[in-house]
């Protein structure tokens, strides 16, 4: 099982904070993101980008989200409040983790979060 690579003391303080996701939040995608997340680290997660100090469209444009026609867009403290928690993971300081103990009520509160479909202009197939 390989390390993950938690970024100490990144964590979003703003409940306003815009977190996004590539593509819309299906059951069956994010069960298999989190199942494999859970194989290679031991923890089950759904891999996010955060908008800070970079506006929506800017982060658009990068590589993963450009791969995608529709982003999902769910503010942070929705998640607190589903109970879910964000983990900054990786050397992207964009890059974090929706992370939760339990892999079918995690999916869940999740699913269940308010959020917002945007069409990416910038997709690229």
């Amino acid at each position: 099982m390989k390390r993950r690579f938690v970024r100490a003391g990144d964590e979003l303080r703003g409940d306003a904070t815009v977190i996004v996701r590539g593509g819309e939040l299906d059951r069956e995608l994010l069960r298999d993101d989190a199942l494999r997340n859970h194989a290679i680290y031991g923890t089950y997660g759904i891999s996010v980008f955060a908008v800070r100090d970079i506006t929506l469209d800017e982060l658009a444009q990068r590589a993963p989200l450009v791969r995608f026609a529709r982003l999902t867009l769910i503010q942070v403290g929705v998640l607190r409040t589903a109970g879910v928690r964000l983990d900054p993971t990786g050397r992207d300081r964009l890059h974090y983790d929706v992370c939760f103990d339990e892999l079918e009520s995690g999916i869940d509160r999740l699913l269940g979060c308010d959020h917002e479909l945007w069409a990416n202009p910038y997709h690229e197939p």
